[in-house]
């Protein structure tokens, strides 16, 4: 684009007025000055009727297509996205943002627009500037000379589904019932044809609405959207007294004088498109750890939350950075400097920890780990879970409990090398002239595979423990002084999990050895009236083992079994006195 061209650019909810300034670069609208007096510019604007009115229906939600719809230009996305740009109005539609991964969105666009203002050429000759000082402060780069009017809203409408619905039927059912609803107008009825099952899915809609039109009550349900809509080609007024700027065409201050400030290049679309997908996945990663973080396990267990919150807050900081460096970037570009400053800072982003593909496989891990933990829950439901260190104590200090087992998650408290990465990355200088550092992807991915729930043996390790403690508990099942409970208790010398036993309210042992079932006792020997037996020790945990315990019945009798204790160092034993006809076990 030539330096001397006309631009024209979308509103936005702006005030734009004839005759205001506006600063190109930093996409600023300058109040309060301009270059002809009020009553000058008064006797010399024509204006046109321009009524046309479209509707339009918008199944993304991503930035492009919101943009797109407000025809908003790539330089001018750029801006918005930098946060050089405030919108108001029906533009406050680009802030709209999906809340989750489990939200299906319809968005319906109505735009109307109403007359065309504009100054005179005449009127734009350097000889016919009064206030001619103004021009060469430099603040400014163009001057407003035409105004298209009216209005236009936008209809979100949004339905939360569960994992057991399908998201293209939802969003489907979404689109066939939002595009009725344009019939109103076109064919002026008063409500809408619609099936039983139609009303049933409609029922289910949220709307928000972002308009240019002054509403007494904002629609929040789809029957409220209807009658909102039906009402909006009378909102304007009879000649359109309550239509706003819908675009704008600026004139460049240079062609009325050569010493104006000037806008000397636009930002490279490719670059706008780079930044906007940088901006979408961080919004991205956003949604996904917000609904992680109401999953079950999350909620249950502190140390996953805390985890999850504490990454989301190093990626919004991230953003607000990254936004600050775009908008300081932005103008330098627009006045003359060149982009590879932001290429620079681009790449920067795209080679960081920050990085898409990086950020995912975090939030996988997340997911990964919560599945972990679940599983394990679902093995051992019907052992009692505390959340808290209250709850433990509760069990632990119960004067009923002499003895207390605990399953313990000793690893879901462990710091993730990737956040210590995100905070380190955030500490650095983002202003140094030295070329970024890229990432190291391999260590990353090393680490990564390291962790306790990515790993065969610890998941093969842990299954073996949750059995044993199981089986441990079955064992036990008649002892009232017993009690069982699985908790999250941290310990970094510990992978994964490890048993502890309380006695009395005190830890005894913070990594005890279950021990497995002994194998069945081998007879070294016979005489008429003992038997002499070899204990086969616990597999597993055979440090714990004090004793074995050796009961014996007489042979398809019902009478009470005797029990013998026995040394579990030995690991024999003599049975004397027996009678024929006994059986041991």
């Amino acid at each position: 684009m030539s330096d001397s061209e006309t631009i024209e650019l979308a509103a936005l909810g702006r005030p734009f007025e004839l005759g205001m300034l506006y600063d190109c670069r930093r996409d600023l609208l300058i109040p309060g000055i301009t270059l002809w007096d009020a009553e000058i510019l008064k006797k010399h604007i024509n204006v046109s009727q321009r009524p046309n009115t479209d509707f339009k229906i918008i199944a993304s939600d991503s930035s492009e297509a919101k943009s797109e719809a407000l025809n908003v230009s790539a330089s001018l996305e750029a801006s918005f996205l930098s946060g050089l740009v405030s919108v108001k109005g029906s533009a406050s539609f680009l802030n709209n943002k999906k809340k989750s991964q489990r939200q299906s969105r319809v968005s319906l666009q109505y735009r109307t627009t109403t007359h065309f203002e504009q100054l005179t050429m005449d009127h734009l000759g350097p000889g016919n500037v009064k206030h001619s000082n103004v021009i060469t402060e430099g603040s400014a780069t163009h001057v407003v000379t035409a105004i298209l009017y009216g209005a236009q809203a936008f209809f979100v409408f949004d339905r939360e589904f569960s994992s057991s619905e399908s998201y293209q039927d939802i969003q489907g059912n979404l689109q066939a019932v939002i595009k009725k609803i344009p019939c109103i107008s076109i064919e002026g009825q008063a409500s809408l044809k619609m099936s039983e099952e139609e009303k049933s899915e409609a029922n289910r809609f949220n709307c928000t609405f972002h308009g240019d039109f002054a509403l007494k009550k904002n629609p929040v349900t789809f029957e409220d959207a209807i009658k909102v809509y039906a009402d909006l080609p009378c909102m304007l007024g009879e000649n359109g007294d309550h239509a706003v700027p819908m675009n704008v065409w600026l004139y460049p201050l240079r062609n009325l004088d050569s010493a104006a400030a000037q806008l000397v290049r636009q930002i490279n679309v490719s670059l706008v498109r780079r930044a906007q997908r940088i901006l979408d996945g961080l919004d991205n990663t956003d949604i996904i750890c917000q609904d992680m973080m109401k999953e079950d396990m999350a909620i249950k267990f502190p140390e996953i939350k805390a985890k999850l919150t504490k990454f989301r807050d190093l990626c919004l900081e991230y953003k607000l950075v990254f936004q600050k460096g775009l908008g300081n970037i932005l103008p330098k570009i627009r006045g003359g400097g060149m982009e590879e400053e932001l290429i620079k800072m681009l790449t920067s982003k795209e080679r960081s920890p920050f990085q898409n593909d990086l950020m995912s496989a975090y939030l996988e891990d997340r997911e990964r780990e919560m599945n972990i933990v679940s599983s394990y829950l679902d093995i051992m439901k019907e052992v009692q879970v505390v959340y808290s260190s209250s709850e433990l104590d509760g069990i632990v200090l119960d004067q009923a409990n002499n003895y207390v087992v605990c399953f313990a998650f000793s690893s879901l408290n462990d710091k993730d090398d990737f956040e210590l990465d995100l905070e380190k990355y955030l500490q650095e200088d983002f202003k140094s002239d030295s070329s970024p550092i890229p990432y190291d992807l391999i260590a990353a991915k090393k680490s990564a595979a390291e962790k306790w729930f990515r790993s065969g043996k610890v998941t093969a390790q842990t299954r073996q423990t949750i059995q044993l403690f199981l089986d441990f508990k079955e064992s036990n099942k008649e002892r009232e002084n017993l009690a069982f409970c699985i908790a999250s208790i941290p310990n970094k010398l510990i992978t994964a999990c490890s048993i502890h036993i309380y006695e009395r309210g005190t830890l005894l042992n913070s990594q005890y050895e279950l021990p497995s079932k002994p194998g069945v006792p081998i007879i070294k020997s016979l005489e008429h009236d003992c038997v002499h037996l070899q204990i086969i020790s616990s597999q597993l945990g055979v440090n714990s083992v004090a004793s074995y315990q050796v009961l014996y019945q007489a042979k398809g009798t019902d009478t009470e079994w005797t029990e013998i204790n026995t040394d579990a160092i030995t690991n024999q034993t003599k049975h004397s006195r027996l009678h024929t006809g006994r059986t041991t076990g």
